[in-house]
């Protein structure tokens, strides 16, 4: 979210998180994105998009690497006291959703770190 700046009158961005109400919070506060993460702590999103769980070989993938190493060099850490052990094959996704409920486009990440960049996903 940080990385987006520029707002569409009629488009909203959203972020599910895969976690109850205040982890939510205590996750998207520090990046003043709170208003915009929605809890799912029951996962129903990600099962409704048929997210697969990412496969062991691709946490050592080199796209999964290189974007750990991004990760890790722009001060993101793994807080691994924070991490649910079904999480940890938990692939992204985005979608777009219009006015009336109905997806037009879905994006399903083939490993962990599989997430463009969010100005990316809003311009599809």
């Amino acid at each position: 979210m940080r990385e987006f700046t520029e707002r569409h009158p009629d488009e909203r961005v959203y972020i599910i998180v895969a976690a109850d109400e205040a982890t939510t919070r205590s996750l998207c506060t520090p990046y003043d994105v709170a208003e915009a993460c929605i809890a799912d702590p029951d996962r129903r999103t990600h099962r409704a998009a048929k997210l697969r769980p990412a496969g062991l070989i691709s946490f050592f993938s080199r796209a999964m690497i290189a974007r750990a190493r991004e990760n890790h060099r722009a001060g993101f850490r793994q807080n691994w006291g924070k991490s649910r052990i079904d999480d940890l094959g938990r692939v992204p996704g985005a979608m777009r959703i219009d006015a009336r409920g109905t997806v037009s486009w879905i994006f399903r990440g083939k490993h962990a770190g599989d997430l463009p960049p969010v100005a990316e996903l809003v311009a599809r």
